[in-house]
Order: C-alpha cells, then structure tokens, then sequence
C-alpha cells in the first residue's frame, strides 16, 4: 500500500529520482516555449523513442510516475496552464497504450477515441487517471470525491520534485496534480485552502488562503488562519527595502531584477523566465540555458524543466540531469 509521508519526509523520497519540474499534470510535455512565452505544439517531443519516463518503467507499481510511455501518442494542449503533453485528455487513441496512464475510450465503437482521465473525469482506480492524477488516497483507497485529482486523492508522486527544492517549489508542483489547485502537502491529499477561523492544523505551512496565515493560540493550542496584525504590517513596512519598494511597480507576478551593466531593473516572471529562474540572476536565479547537455529546457514554476539532452549526452534519471 502507498504510505503517507510528513512533510519532512517528502523531499528526501524525491531525491531517489529525478529532480523534474513540469507544468500540468502530463508526464511528458511536448511544448515549444515562443519567444512571447506563448506555447505551441511540437509533435516530435511525443516520438516513442523521445518519451523519457520519470521513474522506473513498471507498469506493476502503484505510482503513476513509474509506469511506461505511451506510443504513437498525439500531442494535445491541457487548457489550464496552455502547455502541450503527450497522450493526456483529449488525445486521439485506438488503445490504452497509445494514453499516458488513464485508458482510451472508444468513440464509434470500434477503432476511434480519445484518451480520458483527465480532471473531473469519473474513476474507479488510478489506472483510470492520466499522468500524475490519483484515483485513490495516500493508503491506496478509492476516494469519496471519485474523480481524478479529487479531493482527497494522492497527489505527491514520489517521480516530482526535488530535495534541493524548497517546500514551497515542491508544493508548487504537486498542486497541479489537484483539480482544486491545492495539494495540502502534510497529508498529501488534494483538498481546499480555508478561511478565517478555520482550521489549518492539517497543513500549517499552505493550508490557508492567500493573505492568511496559520496562527497557534498560545491558551487552547487550537491552529487557525488569521489575517496579519497591525503590528505585523507596521514592522514590515519598516522593513521594507528600496528594491522591495520599486518591486511594487511589476505586476504581482513579477520581480524587479536589476540589469546588468545598466541603471535601473527589469519585471521578470521568475516562475518562468528561462534565463533567470526561480529568482532574479542577482538574487541566486538559475540561467536554465547554462546547464551543460540540454537541447531543449524551460522554468516552470521557478525550477529549470529539461525536456531534451544534446547528442552526446543521455538524461540520468537519478540526478535529473543531462550526462555524457
């Protein structure tokens, strides 16, 4: 049975394979990164002999990262977060192994359909699920909610993420494998952020909506999502630095990063810039371009995603990167 893990354990179960960042729920992206940041299709990513799997190639274990690639799989657009991956809901198949994971559902009764068990697809079990959605919970049970990526499903596949990650990229990853946006990273469940005055002691560190934070009462010990005090507010604003105040000047999304050579700065989305990734280059930003051996790379969810190797070069698995 899948055990569950605490949160000080999850990164350490991810070190046993590869650190891979991906954005969406499909296993294998077949997406070309346009110079706007706009996405298009690339057929040739989803070739049988391209598609690298994750974990170890059984189609026997319990985690969805494990199992084999699809073939001849067709590359289609998961709308959410418009990137493109091999074999996910709405792919055209004649059978189960032309999806990844989930299962083809025949259209005119004998040779066509589309690949099914995608978000609020009806399931029975997580070889109903497409990608790295669940079926079932942490203990391998079927969940009330019975649809992939439901409420109370698995959603920390051991395949994603990385222990040089902090929690927070971690959670940023395994929360697209939630309908709900939300993989409470405690139990390890899909489930949904609470409010005001309502309990938060399931996942402290993300469970309450944003703006909120998990507060201890210091008298019953009971954990509650709270707004920031006065004097929370008063001492940030005294921290508040000049970069910080020319930060508010970039949509909420963006950081100020300072040019090189040039007076002045720049708004970057650093969840997604390729060439400084997860934070600006002169606050410890990865240039995802300089990683020796990659052919194709992109940052997703601030963490450099490689999705092909150089000739010459192989990916390994177990150090999730590119070696000759």
């Amino acid at each position: 049975m899948r055990t569950v893990f605490a949160a000080a354990s999850i990164a350490s179960f991810a070190s046993l394979a590869a650190a891979q960042s991906i954005q969406g729920y499909g296993r294998f992206p077949c997406t070309i990164v346009n110079g706007d940041g706009t996405f298009s299709p690339d057929l040739n990513q989803c070739v049988d002999g391209n598609l690298i799997v994750p974990g170890t190639n059984d189609p026997t274990s319990i985690y969805q990262g494990d199992h084999p690639a699809p073939s001849n799989s067709g590359c289609v657009i998961e709308p959410a977060p418009g990137a493109y991956f091999c074999g996910i809901f709405g792919a055209a198949c004649t059978s189960d192994a032309n999806c990844d994971n989930g299962y083809c559902s025949s259209q005119d009764g004998v040779t066509l359909g589309i690949c099914f068990g995608g978000f609020t697809d009806p399931c029975r079990s997580d070889s109903n699920c497409l990608g790295y959605l669940y079926c079932t919970d942490p203990l391998g049970n079927p969940t009330t909610s019975g649809t992939c990526g439901g409420e109370g499903a698995y959603c920390q596949d051991y395949t994603v993420g990385s222990d040089t990650n902090t929690d927070a990229q971690n959670e940023a990853l395994f929360n697209q494998f939630c309908e709900s946006g939300y993989c409470a990273y405690l139990p390890g469940t899909c489930a949904f952020h609470v409010g005001v005055g309502e309990d938060c002691s399931f996942d402290p560190e993300f469970a309450c909506a944003d703006g909120l934070t998990c507060t201890t009462d210091t008298t019953t010990g009971a954990q509650t999502c709270t707004g920031a005090n006065g004097s929370q507010l008063a001492r940030t604003r005294a921290r508040r630095s000049d970069l910080k105040a020319r930060r508010n000047l970039c949509p909420a999304s963006h950081s100020a990063c300072a040019i090189p050579g040039a007076k002045g700065f720049e708004c970057i989305d650093t969840s997604s810039n390729i060439e400084q990734c997860g934070a600006c280059a002169s606050e410890g930003g990865v240039d995802c371009t300089q990683i020796e051996g990659v052919a194709a790379v992109g940052c997703v969810a601030g963490v450099c995603e490689i999705w092909s190797c150089e000739d010459g070069f192989t990916y390994d698995a177990a150090k999730g990167a590119c070696v000759a």
